[in-house]
């Protein structure tokens, strides 16, 4: 029998009980890719991560994430949880360097206030992938009325940076009122593309820039508290629905409230002649446990 250290944090969050969990087993080593998949789906949360030694040991770790379908090329809350878990463990402040599926990532870390803090800069930008399905079949499979997603400068789009998601824009009564229907959102036939991002322009809190949902019940996600890897890449989505000026773009970007987990991921954009040229994610992480494992 063998047994593995883990904790659990709640992420783009400063209280416990909210944001999204994740669980972190901090030295996966000896761990095949089938039992990182088993112990994903034995916490039953959206994703787990699994840190390793590096692979270049200039930087701090590598780190494979998995949903409860399948291992995900890169994730917003893992990489944030992640880094703060690591950072706590091993006392380093400052920024690291995580290697992700898709690339390192600098994250960087504030243990300094009450909540830790984590920011990691994408080297991946945000970028088209590909055709959107139509905003009827959208319709169909979150049980919106027909006209409620946005067709004209707003319309759906595929974007990835490091993960795709289809975006959609709908009023924010009607991004509350969405529920999957399983038969319609299974036609959407998703394949690569992680899941479904919702989103209306402001929202619960009074500095909210956009309130979202996602989901992705092909990932064994119904609906996500909060997905960073979606909100880095939604910059391009509204890069090319908006003339959005030259400079430095702070949003809020709320999630997870419908779940009763609410969620606050900071959004830092950085835009020159109209195209984005850089996207930080950042927000808190809460410890909630610590545990052993056995296999």
């Amino acid at each position: 029998m063998r047994a593995y250290d883990f904790e659990t944090l709640d992420v783009f969050t400063d209280e416990k009980f909210a944001g999204n969990q994740l669980a972190v087993l901090m030295d996966a080593q000896g761990l095949s890719t089938d039992e990182m998949q088993i112990i994903t789906r034995e916490f039953n949360l959206s994703e787990t991560t699994f840190v390793l030694p590096p692979e270049d040991m200039s930087n701090t770790a590598r780190v494979r994430i998995f949903t409860l379908g399948y291992e995900m090329p890169f994730a917003g809350h893992p990489t944030v949880g992640t880094a703060i878990a690591i950072a706590q463990a091993r006392k380093l402040e400052g920024e690291i360097k995580l290697e992700l599926n898709t690339g390192i990532f600098p994250v960087r870390i504030d243990l300094n206030n009450a909540v830790p803090f984590a920011e990691f800069q994408n080297p991946n930008l945000p970028e088209a992938a590909g055709a959107a399905p139509a905003a009827e079949a959208l319709e169909a499979a979150l049980s919106l009325p027909a006209g409620a997603i946005d067709r004209g400068a707003q319309n759906p789009r595929l974007m990835g940076a490091g993960a795709d998601y289809i975006y959609a824009c709908a009023p924010l009564d009607a991004v509350r009122a969405a529920r999957i229907d399983s038969a319609a959102f299974s036609a959407l036939s998703l394949e690569e593309t992680v899941g479904v991002y919702l989103y209306a322009k402001g929202g619960e809190a009074g500095d909210a820039s956009y309130h979202a949902r996602m989901f992705a019940p092909d990932a064994g996600v119904p609906e996500d508290p909060a997905t960073g890897s979606a909100a880095a890449a939604f910059p391009g989505q509204i890069a090319l629905s908006e003339n959005l000026p030259d400079g430095v773009h702070r949003w809020i970007i709320e999630q997870g409230f419908e779940m009763g987990r609410p969620s606050r991921i900071h959004a830092t954009v950085e835009t020159s002649g109209g195209a984005v040229t850089s996207v930080r994610i950042g927000g808190n992480a809460v410890p909630v446990q610590k545990g052993q494992l056995f296999i």
